[in-house]
């Protein structure tokens, strides 16, 4: 049995990146950039108002003149035509460019104008203006050849609009890898039927291909494999012919624990079986190798919650690695158990948990009542996984706990 890290470690060294490739950018969610994104313009553009008004000189304001002769009206996508004047102003819209001259924008809203034969004039109902008031000078926010994302980002949704500002219309990433998902057990039937004796619905299936399809991957449900070893040769026959093969239960050291064997009889190398963690000790983790083409394989435990904490800690890891990221990039934040807690075992564990309001700015986690790897319903609740060392059973209220968040 290996530790979290070794695994982390053997994870790494055995799971080949995929090629880059260039995707639209409206694919690049949940992609990683495989190159940096470098500003091909300056950010403003130009020197703008940040508001409906009148483009101005302080310095009419500070001398006292605050009766302005309204010149041309500039528009956003437009372009002043003359410079400001002592004694004059330009209407201005929002975003629109500075004038040459002016040094601040008056809001609307603080102004008046009249016609007088046939001038326009404006009134400027204030008593000082501080020189860049609602301006934003160009290049503010970023320079034209500035880095905006590194290489190895992960591209979120609210990237988008950043990458479309410097013009890529088209993203260096990572490759995406292919998934089949391969829940196995006589047990199992579908959702949808009413379990006999001795029967249970699969939930492994389901939840694990709607974690891979949140990571933005094609997953290939493959079924359910049945404890009969021809039939589920020839389902994990059909998986390997994708990168990534994810299968559950069937791993453990029971009479009818196949998959391991099957695996091997298929070419498939052992990396590793078994990893000190609780819950999911009994994961395994191979690859098959092939001319140029590798699939990764992993066989998670039968319990779900198992399944769920290997698929968090490992197949994410491999597939990060697989997409150009790092394999260590789970994100956690810290926080305080809002109540005592007690674990058992000598193993780390993770446990379902969720963030919960407190009366001060502290972060306080609380532990959900979870009563083992088969127990869903507390996932129901739980907002993510709170680590928990072997070091320590004994956990007090306050005590400071580090926390992995589903999303």
């Amino acid at each position: 049995m290996i530790s979290i890290e070794e695994a982390y470690e053997l994870i790494e060294q055995n799971v080949p990146s995929l090629p880059p490739e260039t995707i639209p950018l409206a694919d690049a969610v949940g992609r990683i950039l495989s190159d940096e994104i470098r500003a091909d313009v300056d950010s403003p553009p130009h020197d703008k108002s940040v508001m409906d008004g009148f483009a101005i000189r302080s310095a009419d304001v500070a001398a006292g003149k605050t009766r302005l002769q309204v010149g041309e009206t500039i528009i956003a996508g437009g372009w002043p035509e003359k410079p400001i004047q002592p004694g004059e102003t330009s209407r201005i819209m929002t975003g629109a460019p500075l004038p040459d001259g002016a040094d601040a924008v008056v809001m609307v809203e603080q102004t008046s104008t009249e016609s007088v034969e046939g001038v326009e004039w404006v009134s400027l109902n204030v008593d000082s203006v501080a020189p860049e008031k609602h301006v934003l000078r160009r290049s503010v926010n970023f320079e034209k050849g500035q880095v905006v994302f590194p290489k190895g980002h992960l591209v979120r949704p609210t990237d988008v609009g950043l990458l479309a500002e410097v013009g890529a219309h088209s993203v260096p990433s990572g490759g995406k890898p292919t998934v089949a998902v391969l829940p196995t057990g006589n047990e199992l039937v579908d959702c949808s039927q009413v379990p006999g004796r001795g029967q249970i619905r699969n939930s492994n299936g389901p939840m694990l291909m709607a974690m891979a399809k949140g990571l933005g991957l094609d997953v290939t449900d493959l079924g359910v494999g049945r404890d009969d070893p021809e039939q589920l040769r020839a389902l994990i026959k059909q998986g390997l012919k994708q990168e990534l093969l994810i299968l559950s239960g069937g791993v453990s050291a029971g009479t009818m624990d196949l998959v391991p064997e099957i695996l091997q009889e298929l070419g498939v190398r052992q990396v590793f079986h078994k990893v000190f963690v609780k819950p999911g000790k009994p994961i395994w983790f191979g690859v098959l190798e092939s001319g140029e083409k590798m699939t990764c394989v992993f066989g998670l435990p039968g319990n779900p919650v198992s399944s769920l904490v290997g698929f968090q800690l490992f197949v994410r890891a491999a597939i990060r690695k697989m997409m150009g990221g790092q394999t260590r990039d789970m994100q956690s934040v810290m926080g305080e158990l809002s109540e005592p807690h007690e674990t058992r075992g000598n193993r780390p564990t993770f446990w379902p948990g969720k963030m919960v309001n407190s009366d001060t700015s502290v972060r306080m986690i609380q532990p959900l009542v979870w009563r083992g790897s088969s127990d869903l319903f507390a996932l129901g609740a739980a907002e993510g996984l709170i680590y928990f060392s072997a070091d320590s059973h004994q956990h007090p209220a306050g005590e400071q706990a580090r926390f992995f968040p589903f999303r």
